[in-house]
């Protein structure tokens, strides 16, 4: 289990989003007379940018399938399963938040499902009336996916923190946004839905987003599994934002550079003496693929 109370690592990741597309990130409806259905988000001055949420769920769904895959060859580390439940769906989580309609006034054990319940878990971490924090965090711990160890969870906190993507390029764009036209579909008929007409804005393509991503206590196969993701994007497979079956939504991640931080460098880091230890992407991910071959096969 990863220490959340001492500084173990960091890992810094930088990298350039360029658009080959167009890119739709909506917010709510515009509240300008002539404003779009559905408009891009923006900063307050105007400036279309990429929610860091929005980039953390592209990366959280593409390595839980993944991690949905691995579990199914049976693959392991060091003896470990590796896998991802199903976050959206409560009778799937690896870890829920009350067990049974008895689950208040049981002991900790009333069912099977109280090996995964919160609720229990922490009537287990009472001593003497008081929570012990460091055994209720190892017992969640041991009971969450690899997915929720890594991206977070309503019980854990996320090791991995993406900031908002900013745009780069704003003087090289013609213009900041577009206007799409966009209409329903009735399904049945296979045809335009009579009334159902609506526009949506885009930014054009060409756009250049700056992504940084920070990753805390982190082995270096749990940052390969992150990588597996930003792979997917530089070579323009995962598209980020809505509509991305239409169109939008398509580019390619470059210069795309790791660092990492460590208890050796830590104070130089902090006092500005030192730089961070640059890591290529491509031996993280080697060193990913030699901690999956050497696991276990059911």
């Amino acid at each position: 289990m990863h220490s959340f109370w001492h500084f173990e690592n960091r890992w810094l990741i930088t990298a350039t989003l360029r658009m080959k597309t167009a890119l739709s990130v909506g917010t709510r409806a515009s509240l300008m007379p002539a404003g779009s259905d559905l408009p891009v988000i923006k900063t307050p001055e105007g400036i279309p940018f990429i929610p860091g949420s929005s980039l953390k769920g592209v990366a959280r769904a593409y390595v839980e399938r993944l991690l949905r895959t691995v579990d199914k060859l049976g693959q392991t580390h060091q003896d470990e399963r590796l896998w991802a439940c199903d976050p959206l769906d409560e009778s799937e989580c690896c870890v829920i938040a009350k067990c049974c309609e008895h689950c208040e006034n049981c002991k900790g054990n009333c069912c099977h499902d109280c090996s995964r319940c919160k609720n229990c878990m922490v009537k287990r971490a009472m001593q003497n009336n008081r929570l012990d924090d460091e055994k209720l965090t190892q017992e969640i711990w041991q009971r969450s996916c690899t997915a929720c160890r890594l991206f977070g969870s309503p019980w854990l906190a996320s090791r991995i923190s993406f900031q908002d993507a900013m745009l780069l390029n704003r003087e090289s764009l013609l213009r900041l946004t577009e206007i799409r036209d966009g209409v329903g579909i009735d399904r049945d008929l296979g045809s335009a839905k009579s009334g159902i007409k609506y526009d949506f804005e885009t930014v054009p393509a060409g756009a250049e987003f700056g992504i940084t991503i920070v990753v805390e206590n982190a082995d270096e196969w749990e940052v390969g599994l992150l990588l597996l993701a930003l792979e997917a994007m530089r070579k323009g497979e995962l598209p980020v934002g809505g509509k991305t079956t239409r169109g939008p939504g398509w580019g390619e991640i470059v210069d795309l550079k790791i660092q990492k931080v460590g208890k050796e460098n830590l104070l130089d880091y902090l006092t500005g003496m030192g730089q961070p230890a640059e890591i290529l992407h491509s031996e993280l991910l080697q060193r990913l693929v030699t901690a999956l071959q050497g696991g276990s096969h059911a």
